[in-house]
């Protein structure tokens, strides 16, 4: 069976949801990056995804198989930091890494008014 083409953050999803999160669509979808009340509100729609399911039957077809090299949230935040303290990047690469830093940290909330 091929790997579906699927979105990093719907592939982390995925891996969370068969790996620590133990098959919990909300706490996965939290552990993935969306917000907790996305996650509350949204989480069943992320799940019946047919790309998403495509991607669930491909990983349980690798009959236990551990996914290995999933970086964990704080692993990726220090990452983008690394990006953003790095002058060898682009200006653009950087400016993204930190948009998805803050992303990552809360900083952007959508009831703001």
């Amino acid at each position: 069976m091929e790997e579906p083409r699927l979105k990093p953050q719907l592939k982390l999803l995925v891996v969370n949801y068969l790996g620590k999160c133990q098959g919990n669509q909300v706490q996965s979808a939290i552990a993935a990056g969306y917000t907790p009340t996305y996650a509350r509100a949204q989480s069943y729609k992320l799940f019946a995804r047919k790309d998403v399911q495509e991607y669930i039957a491909y990983l349980q077809s690798k009959e236990g198989q551990v996914v290995k090299g999933v970086m964990e949230l704080e692993e990726i935040q220090e990452w983008w930091s690394s990006v953003i303290k790095n002058s060898t990047f682009r200006c653009a690469d950087r400016l993204r890494a930190s948009e998805l830093l803050a992303k990552s940290k809360g900083a952007f909330k959508e009831d703001w008014g």
